[in-house]
């Protein structure tokens, strides 16, 4: 019973850790530029987006962890690191056709319309890359890349939850001509990112 907990609880603390200190915007800025385009797109929505992206990355995460030691029983090993990428965009894209396949198959036309544009963004992005490379070079078992993975889905949404109302209150007249769209966007990712950084320290390890 201890053993479990404690499995558990080191699960659940990588989540944490994913969503903090290792968080995929403030901490490397995976997935920044698709998130800014985004907020100026209206036929987008956060939690549909985020949402798809958590189930991406899950599903990447699952097909990479099992395809990879393919390589090595092959005698490729050495070549691991240059076909990861590509093994991963090949999971991205097994993962977007089940996804859109089910979604298709459970929603109404005119509802499944409303969530593809958001769904399609989301089914590869730096963010899932980015991860799922971490999670892949660190040797993690499967179930701490999947909880990992979840808890930088997590993180992701928190962040663009932030960006999302500072975007809102920095739209502003006062904000000069010239730092006004992407500049003052990005000076408060950046403060966001050092208040992230102040509160966790320098220990990114992944």
């Amino acid at each position: 019973m201890n053993e479990l907990i404690s499995l558990i609880a080191k699960y659940f603390g990588l989540a944490l850790f994913a969503i903090g200190s290792q968080n995929a915007i403030f901490a490397r800025g995976l997935g920044l530029s698709s998130g800014i385009r985004m907020l100026n797109d209206p036929k987008k929505n956060t939690f549909y987006f985020c949402g798809a992206l958590t189930v991406f990355q899950l599903l990447t995460s699952i097909f990479v962890y099992f395809t990879m030691p393919i390589f090595d029983i092959i005698g490729l090993s050495n070549y691991r690191r240059f076909l990861l990428p590509t093994v991963i965009v090949i999971a991205c894209m097994l993962s977007y056709l089940l996804v859109i396949s089910i979604l298709r198959k459970i929603l109404e036309e005119e509802k499944f319309k409303e969530l593809l544009k958001s769904v399609t963004s989301a089914s590869i992005t730096s963010t899932i890359v980015g991860t799922v490379i971490l999670t892949t070079s660190q040797g993690l078992t499967l179930m701490e890349s999947i909880f990992f993975g979840l808890g930088s889905s997590a993180g992701y949404f928190i962040a663009m939850i932030l960006i999302a109302e500072g975007y809102r209150k920095i739209c502003h007249e006062k904000v000069p001509t010239v730092f006004q769209g992407l500049p003052i966007t990005l000076i408060y990712i950046s403060i966001l990112a050092l208040a992230i950084y102040g509160l966790t320290g320098h220990i990114i390890v992944l």
